[in-house]
């Protein structure tokens, strides 16, 4: 439904906190088709599986984003959340403001959207993880330090990974797959190759 999409946003000065416009945006076709997409595949096939999106530039990628983790933060198959916390990843060191700012606007809930931006570790980011945080923005950077520590107790993460084609190879990107997948089954994996 076309309710979900609507939202009021406010574009804020960084400098004085101020807010300079207000307007309420709806979602182009191409952003409400594949979130509409995705989430329907995911309702049916649960977790575990990739998805690829592709944006040109200036096409509304940060709100496909954000719409994207509000959706599944909150989608639920037989009466169970399908995925325990949703982890918004970017590759650059310091985290895109516009992304950061689009998603965190779309849930003014507190505690649901947690940003581990500059002046925040990885230590955050870990205890962010293992307090079942929503929806979670973070660096890649961060992983390295944590994958080891991270408590799985059977949850089950969506990863969106902003510029994927930069971010899915390195020791950086493999920290974060292991810190994140559930190691029975990626050994039960292994184990059947």
């Amino acid at each position: 439904p076309i309710y979900r999409f609507v939202h009021y946003q406010q574009d804020i000065n960084e400098e004085t906190g101020e807010v300079e416009k207000e307007y309420i945006i709806f979602p182009r076709y191409h952003q409400l088709d594949v979130v509409t997409k995705i989430i329907d595949d995911v309702s049916i096939n649960g977790s575990g599986k990739n998805y690829l999106i592709e944006h040109s530039a200036g096409s509304g990628k940060s709100n496909s984003i954000a719409w994207l983790a509000h959706r599944l933060s909150t989608l639920h198959k037989n009466d169970q959340k399908i995925f325990n916390t949703i982890i918004v990843v970017t590759d650059r060191k310091v985290l895109d403001s516009q992304l950061q700012s689009t998603i965190y606007q779309f849930d003014h809930t507190p505690g649901v959207v947690v940003k581990i931006d500059k002046g925040k570790t990885s230590k955050d980011l870990l205890k962010a993880i293992n307090d079942g945080k929503q929806i979670i923005i973070t660096t890649i950077q961060k992983f390295p330090n944590i994958y080891l520590d991270i408590v799985q107790n059977n949850r089950n993460f969506a990863v969106i990974v902003d510029e994927a084609h930069q971010s899915q190879t390195g020791e950086t990107a493999k920290a974060l797959k292991q810190g994140l997948a559930n190691i029975e089954e990626t050994l039960k994996y292994y184990a059947e190759l």
